[in-house]
């Protein structure tokens, strides 16, 4: 200002000042009128300059203070942030040191205060290989500016914890964009992650014992026949199925036959190398793989070992159960190049091992190449054989042992193949029931079965009833009450006139149910035999329940009672026990006048056989009706029909009950 007196020709000129208020640089420009107004005294334009100062300082603190409520409010918005989000945040400087992070990180990472977290490195708390790879990402987003989405992420504790969060990592940037450090949000995924192994361990281990199952098996055996073929080495696969394992349930019940395979299952392991691999395929079935055979008789040592480990007995429940195993035997490369064809081969051999009485081992050969390529081959050809008309009924006569008249006819399904003619019942029944086709065509014999008798009647040859094999797959899966039902509303046959063959090993599956469906059949008016008598592990308690009208001896009975008195005291205790009971009685498989006459005495009610007749064709079987005569005296002569007793071994046909 002095400057400005003692030099006038600066009026004309525009006054400038400049001061600094609160760190914040703030210019004053004064026109040259308004210098001039004060060119008398420089007081008064001191009083101006300081006027103006103070409004602008004024000012200057208003705008402060709206700024400071700002920041105020978005501190208070990043701290309840921080304090309530159940996520893992933080943010770090480019050390990747803590600078900031949430109250669920601080709970996470066990600290009471999040603020102490600050300054720390991820190898102050977690282990040194999760905090290598941390610090590893971290630099690589600084470096490329370019974040880090949805990536799992385990942790490793100090402790040997393990867990697992879903992290987003970004780069921190400044108000000029310059990259500051990173920041993160991770979600603790821990108990979803130990949810999907369970899952993933349900999805390919057995249920009850823990060990692999039929999955997991493909994948290990698959991976073993990739090593022995780089390392030149063999492969065995032992398939092991356990003997009389079926008397366990029956007997004792289902909870005690799952405990015996948990203690199955741990007495293999403990039997076995580490290096051997042990799966369960389903039922009594397990399977072992020994990864790389060195020598011979390396697999006849695991076998022997296998079967000496389970002939021992199992303690459970207060029960001594002494069972038994079979073991089939397959090698890579020698029978097979994949994991398929080997449990194949192992499954036949074991059935060669169960043939020989069961507690032994068989290896895969070719002769049991060529009978698995025949039921290979039965199994294909079986689908659709019956709408192609290659199943027929062929029917045999019962019998009265006392008069000698036909008191009904047995119903037996017969496979004739357009090559091979007709095929052994004992071949083709079981694979029916392997692919579950039994249900349907069961159906197919029971409705032409049923079509078969009013045809025969109205030819004038009267059967008072037909007996039909009902399988366990009709019996248990299908609606067989129903089905009956419809069958013979159908075909127009009586209900008093069908009979229902049960085997006796198919009622002790399930005795509840088994009555309940047994009580829905007696409810329409059939009749109910059980048959093969003697041959499965009888209940005496169940077979009170049931609502059976007959007992069929089973012809093994019968076949000895000449020269095996054993034989002919349970044949004896049969026929009391049905007597007793008010059941009838039929013997069956009758093959000479010696087991006709014991029937006879014995009070047997009916008899079947090859002694009267084999099982014949429709039209065979009805002439044979048609001239049968009953006997009038204790001496009958069997009608030229039937076949002499020196042909019977070489047309007889043994098989399962629907094929007797």
């Amino acid at each position: 200002m002095k400057h400005w007196r003692k030099n006038p020709s600066v009026q004309c000129l525009t006054l400038a000042l400049s001061t600094t208020i609160f760190g914040i640089t703030v210019g004053l420009c004064f026109p040259p009128e308004m210098i001039r107004r004060f060119h008398t005294g420089g007081s008064a334009l001191m009083t101006m300059v300081s006027s103006v100062s103070l409004l602008l300082v004024i000012r200057i603190i208003a705008l402060r203070s709206k700024q400071d409520s700002k920041n105020q409010i978005d501190h208070d918005l990043l701290e309840a942030f921080l304090n309530h989000i159940p996520d893992n945040v933080f943010f770090k400087d480019r050390d990747s040191r803590f600078v900031r992070i949430s109250r669920a990180m601080a709970d996470y990472i066990g600290l009471p205060d999040p603020k102490l977290a600050e300054g720390k490195l991820d190898s102050d708390i977690f282990s040194p290989e999760h905090a290598g790879q941390a610090l590893a990402d971290e630099r690589e987003i600084i470096r490329t500016g370019q974040p880090q989405i949805g990536v799992e992420e385990k942790e490793t504790w100090p402790d040997g914890r393990e867990s697992w969060v879903l992290t987003n990592k970004l780069p921190l940037t400044d108000h000029c964009g310059q990259i500051i450090g990173t920041m993160g949000i991770a979600r603790n995924i821990t108990d979803w992650k130990l949810a999907e192994q369970r899952l993933q361990h349900m999805a390919l281990h057995d249920a009850l014992t823990g060990l692999p199952n039929r999955v997991l098996l493909q994948d290990r055996l698959l991976q073993a026949i990739a090593l022995a073929r780089r390392s030149k080495n063999s492969v065995a696969v032992l398939m092991v199925d356990l003997d009389r394992f079926k008397n366990v349930n029956d007997f004792f019940g289902h909870n005690v036959g799952d405990r015996l395979l948990v203690g199955v299952a741990a007495r293999l392991r403990a039997t076995l190398r580490e290096s051997d691999i042990l799966a369960r395929l389903g039922g009594d079935e397990f399977v072992i793989v020994v990864p790389l055979v060195l020598a011979d008789g390396d697999v006849e040592t695991v076998a022997n070992k296998v079967i000496a480990a389970l002939c021992e007995p199992f303690q459970l429940e207060g029960h001594t159960l002494q069972i038994g195993t079979s073991v089939g035997i397959s090698l890579f490369p020698a029978d097979g190049a994949d994991a398929t064809t080997l449990l194949q081969f192992s499954d036949a051999a074991m059935y060669e091992a169960k043939k020989k009485g069961g507690g032994t081992y068989c290896f895969f050969t070719s002769e049991l190449a060529n009978a698995l390529r025949r039921r290979q081959t039965l199994e294909k050809n079986l689908h659709g054989a019956c709408s192609r008309g290659e199943f027929a009924v062929h029917y045999q006569p019962l019998i009265s042992t006392s008069s000698g008249q036909v008191t009904g006819v047995e119903a037996l399904l017969r496979w004739n193949h357009p090559e091979e003619g007709l095929i052994s019942p004992i071949e083709f029944i079981p694979r029916l029931e392997d692919l579950g086709l039994m249900v349907d065509v069961g159906d197919w014999v029971l409705k032409t079965a049923c079509l078969q008798i009013m045809s025969w009647r109205k030819k004038g040859i009267t059967i008072p009833r037909v007996a039909v094999n009902v399988s366990a797959q009709q019996f248990y899966r299908g609606d067989l009450a129903r089905s009956v039902e419809q069958i013979l509303c159908e075909t127009g046959l009586r209900p008093d006139c069908l009979e229902l063959e049960l085997t006796e090993s198919l009622t002790l599956d399930d005795s509840a149910i088994t009555i309940e469906i047994m009580q829905s059949l007696k409810g329409i008016g059939v009749s109910l035999s059980l048959d093969d008598f003697g041959t499965g592990w009888s209940s005496l308690s169940y077979l009170r329940q049931f609502p059976i009208d007959r007992l069929k001896i089973d012809k093994s009975f019968l076949r000895d009672i000449s020269s095996d008195p054993a034989a002919a005291r349970i044949a004896r205790s049969i026929l009391d026990l049905g007597n007793n009971l008010g059941l009838s009685c039929i013997g069956e498989g009758v093959e000479t006048w010696v087991q006709r006459e014991y029937l006879y005495e014995q009070g047997c009610e009916e008899m079947q056989g090859f002694l009267f007749s084999r099982a014949l064709p429709p039209d065979d079987c009805g002439e044979l009706l048609r001239s049968w005569e009953p006997w009038k005296t204790e001496d009958p002569e069997i009608p030229e029909t039937s076949l002499p007793i020196e042909e019977v071994s070489l047309t007889r046909v043994v098989g399962p009950a629907i094929c007797s």
